[in-house]
């Protein structure tokens, strides 16, 4: 939830010391380097007897199977027991993605050596973050636009055309939105007259 902040730019979601927190997902579309993500935060996984907290972490692997890209949030501080206990359960699913893990809290450590485990498969890149203080964020958004296998953006590329295409339909969106209040609300023609013209 925390990187989910940092990359967003404000208080997406809520992020609190206390484990099991974000029991559903929370999406929200940021645009990292020129390039629009769709990012997913999830419930984190490890074992819990609570009933409500599973059906989270459940809908977690739902959506690391439909992920096109995998960011393992590693609290960089017990790095290696959180690798131990979930290596089994995360890596077979990110077979054929783009597996990021991403050891958060690395400003806490004096010395992050052997903490990457040997042998990882060709998918799987890393990197040492602070998400509470924003720490090597801007490093982690490269590596997503690397990820999802975009180039880097100059003013020319086709690619911002496309985002200006975005934008302006998604304008067009929210106009129509406005009319179809508007006359679910017995306005007039005059009052969502601008909104159509908006959205022409």
């Amino acid at each position: 939830s925390s990187l989910l902040n940092a990359l967003a730019g404000y208080e997406r979601a809520i992020v609190t010391d206390i484990p099991g927190t974000t029991r559903d997902t929370v999406e929200e579309s940021v645009l990292c380097g020129g390039v629009l993500l769709r990012l997913i935060d999830t419930a984190g996984i490890r074992e819990t007897h609570d009933a409500i907290e599973s059906i989270g972490i459940e809908r977690t692997f739902q959506k690391l199977d439909q992920a096109n890209i995998v960011l393992w949030m590693i609290d960089a501080v017990d790095a290696p027991q959180q690798i131990a206990q979930l290596s089994e359960k995360i890596l077979p699913r990110c077979e054929g993605k783009q597996l990021i893990l991403v050891f958060n809290k690395a400003d806490l450590l004096a010395d992050t050596t052997g903490l990457i485990p040997a042998n990882l498969p060709e998918n799987v890149q890393s990197i040492f973050i602070s998400a509470k203080k924003k720490e090597n964020i801007n490093a982690l958004q490269d590596l997503l636009i690397q990820a999802a296998h975009i180039p880097s953006l100059s003013q020319n590329d086709i690619i911002v055309t496309n985002i200006r295409h975005y934008e302006a339909l998604t304008h067009a969106l929210d106009s129509i939105h406005r009319v179809q209040e508007g006359l679910s609300s017995n306005l007039s023609g005059d009052f969502v007259s601008q909104d159509l013209r908006e959205c022409i």
